[in-house]
């Protein structure tokens, strides 16, 4: 019967197409609930949630809609004299010779100045298969388009990556140069024009476009995270910045520079686009762009080529973006924005998931003394004892120089990595090793793996500044993945205001290291608990938590002239990690007996339940810590039914007992267990999400698990 109905499904499509009398292929492509096909001159993709739709212009692919499988909900610009505003003058609508309906013109991108317009493209192939990216991301339905524009001299693919069950769609230009192709008819950047007195942004080349209706009624929330995050060490220095603007229709241009993702709300349902690129709030990166609403709908702008970097010998990559559909206000948003993450970068426990401890931690300023070999094999059975999984010797256990000049990455040991890999293997610790990457050779990092069976790499004084710079460091990180497969991963740092790879970027390799905090020097590093906190609850509203490593300090070690540390337990301070990917940047050794029994009972419950809580979606909860809150993280599995919940009364809060606000269980009755006691309750969640907990002490805090009564 499948085949009856896909055999018909086929012959309608055929004869669309010849009843349209477009040159457009025929295409059809299935995997689990995600499909691509054509009709006539459509393109038309779904995931089973989304569903999008592209009209062949003879310029290009235009999107004619998006659509929300679950509500029906159709997003499109309806308004009939549509205004053109920029380089969006050649992607609009016009009425056809006879003055009938009104259709499509131009496409999603353009490559060209502000007044250019791209003229008519030949359609070379289009294709649909099913792919995984060599096992970098998960099975998706690869759509491509390659299109060559003569009077350019250029070609391009236009590549869509269709997710089975996902919130959203990827899409991704490629370009490649034809002789005779003239670079000052690419865009270099975003740039601004002086007008009337005024500053006006212009637009460079557009990457993508979305036919939204910015008259309906609409609000925007735009938000990115910063880059250099160690030195954003107090409570004026947030690690995310967001703004929502309201007012409708938009006449003029609303133009922002700084974000990575926007959501456009409609009444709690809306689309969401997001820059797959380097882009933080205070470092662009390398051309990544723009946001742009206007009249004519959202478009985006960011190649992440400049002139000189379009080639005639390849295809170069533009950066890619994520159009994703939630329902249900700003927790949807959240929560489709991380689930769409998840389908692009997966992640695995085997490979991800463990407890680190790493040496530079102790460091006054410097770690470099804690990499000796006396000091590495008495550290290896302590951490074994508490619980952690992995060693990883910072700067400084390789042969030659530190820092930004280390290279000749091979160990400084006296008998190589032997007796330190049959301490790990005696006592079941794995390994990691810190690299400047810049200077490393893929052959000493592949040999290092294969002497030590599993590496996870903290990569350290990158600077990516040019497409070259980024085309030489995935293909290494590939290499040497593909080399020993699930063994090895990358932990990539922001560190520092540099060129580097931003949060919704290159995560296929492994992990994001949040940033450095130490016990006294440099200062401003010091460890303060609420500070960390803060920066935890901040990250976790719009970025995975199981893709970011946070650095847990010794609060007893801490200078008290300038943190409340010590007025902490080491519990309290390693449970801020649990819903992350814990690293004990510390030194086991330096422990005394009451913070060595509460870690090693705190980690033997957590490592019960980490795998479910690995998996889940980490939300904030009550309110930003500012050393006075009740606040937390709640770890929500994909049926929505269960999952866990992590609480802090902090230092200077006199409420024992306060009403929280959890996501997605309003009017629902709750079992809770306390995981470090065992005591079970049942607990009734009003219809606003809130509901009661106690803590007598502050300073203290609470890790349950919950899960809905009644639901299977």
């Amino acid at each position: 019967m499948n085949k009856l109905i896909n055999l018909i499904f086929l012959l309608i499509v055929i004869l669309s197409g010849k009843i349209v009398g477009q040159n457009f292929p025929v295409v059809s492509c299935e995997y689990g609930k995600a499909h691509a096909y054509t009709i006539g001159d459509s393109l038309f993709v779904t995931t089973g949630e989304v569903e999008r739709k592209w009209i062949w212009t003879g310029s290009g692919l235009v999107t004619k809609y998006v659509k929300n499988m679950s509500t029906g909900q159709v997003y499109s610009n309806s308004q009939k004299n549509i205004r053109c505003d920029w380089n969006l003058q050649n992607t609009g609508i016009e009425k056809d010779k006879k003055g009938g309906e009104q259709h499509l013109t131009g496409c999603d991108w353009n490559w060209l100045k502000a007044d250019a317009s791209p003229g008519s493209a030949k359609l070379v192939s289009l294709t649909a298969r099913v792919g995984n990216d060599d096992g970098f991301t998960n099975k998706y339905i690869e759509v491509v388009t390659q299109l060559r524009y003569e009077s350019l001299r250029l070609e391009i693919q236009h590549v869509i990556w269709v997710y089975p069950d996902a919130p959203g769609v990827r899409t991704q230009l490629l370009i490649k140069a034809l002789p005779g192709f003239r670079p000052e008819n690419f865009p270099k950047a975003d740039t601004i024009t002086k007008y009337y007195g005024g500053t006006l942004p212009v637009p460079g080349g557009r990457a993508d476009f979305l036919p939204l209706d910015f008259a309906a009624k609409n609000q925007r929330n735009y938000w990115g995270y910063y880059n250099d995050p160690g030195n954003r060490y107090d409570q004026s220095l947030d690690m995310l910045k967001e703004k929502l603007i309201q007012g409708y229709p938009l006449f003029q241009i609303e133009s922002i520079n700084w974000a990575s993702g926007m959501g456009v709300d409609y009444g709690g349902n809306g689309v969401c686009l997001v820059k797959e690129s380097p882009k933080t709030v205070n470092q662009p990166g390398h051309n990544t762009g723009s946001f742009y609403s206007g009249s004519n709908g959202l478009w985006v702008t960011g190649l992440g080529l400049l002139p000189d970097e379009v080639t005639t010998d390849r295809f170069r990559e533009c950066w890619a973006n994520w159009t994703i559909l939630y329902s249900g206000g700003n927790d949807e948003l959240q929560l489709a924005v991380k689930r769409f993450d998840r389908a692009r970068y997966p992640a695995f426990p085997k490979r991800d998931l463990f407890i680190l401890g790493n040496t530079w931690g102790p460091g006054d300023p410097l770690g470099n003394q804690f990499t000796e070999e006396s000091f590495v094999l008495n550290e290896i059975p302590a951490l074994a004892d508490l619980g952690v999984d992995l060693f990883q010797i910072d700067d400084g256990w390789q042969k030659s120089d530190a820092g930004s000049t280390a290279h000749d990455f091979v160990p400084k040991y006296t008998n190589g990595w032997n007796d330190i890999k049959a301490s790990c293997d005696k006592y079941g610790v794995k390994m990691g090793l810190w690299v400047s990457i810049r200077n490393a050779k893929v052959s000493d990092l592949i040999t290092n793996l294969d002497h030590l069976g599993f590496i996870s790499w903290k990569v350290d004084f990158d600077n990516l500044a040019t497409r070259k710079d980024f085309e030489d460091r995935t293909r290494s990180y590939r290499e040497i993945m593909k080399h020993a497969w699930l063994k090895t991963q990358f932990t990539l740092c922001p560190e520092y205001d540099n060129l580097r790879y931003g949060w919704y970027y290159a995560k296929e390799y492994g992990s994001i290291y949040f940033r450095n905090i130490q016990e006294a020097l440099p200062e401003h590093l010091t460890m303060v608990p609420y500070h960390v906190l803060r920066q935890h609850w901040l990250m976790s509203k719009y970025f995975n938590s199981n893709k970011l490593q946070v650095m847990l300090q010794n609060p007893k070690r801490a200078d008290k002239a300038r943190s409340d540390a010590y007025l902490h337990s080491h519990s309290y301070c390693f449970a801020m990690g649990l819903p992350f990917i814990p690293n004990f940047f510390q030194s086991a050794q330096f422990l005394d007996k009451e913070g060595h029994d509460q870690l090693k009972q705190l980690i033997s419950v957590y490592k019960k339940v980490r795998t479910d809580m690995f998996n889940c979606y980490t939300f904030p909860i009550g309110g930003l810590p500012a050393n006075d809150s009740w606040s937390g993280f709640q770890m929500v599995d994909g049926s929505m039914g269960r999952g866990y919940i992590l609480l802090f009364r902090e230092l200077h809060n006199n409420e024992a007992q306060k009403e929280i606000s959890l996501k997605f269980l309003g009017n629902k009755t709750i079992q809770l267990t306390n995981l470090e006691t065992g005591k079970e309750t049942l607990q009734k969640v009003k219809s606003d999400g809130t509901t009661s907990f106690s803590l007598m002490e502050p300073a203290s805090y609470l890790f349950l698990q919950y899960s809905v009564a009644g639901k299977e």
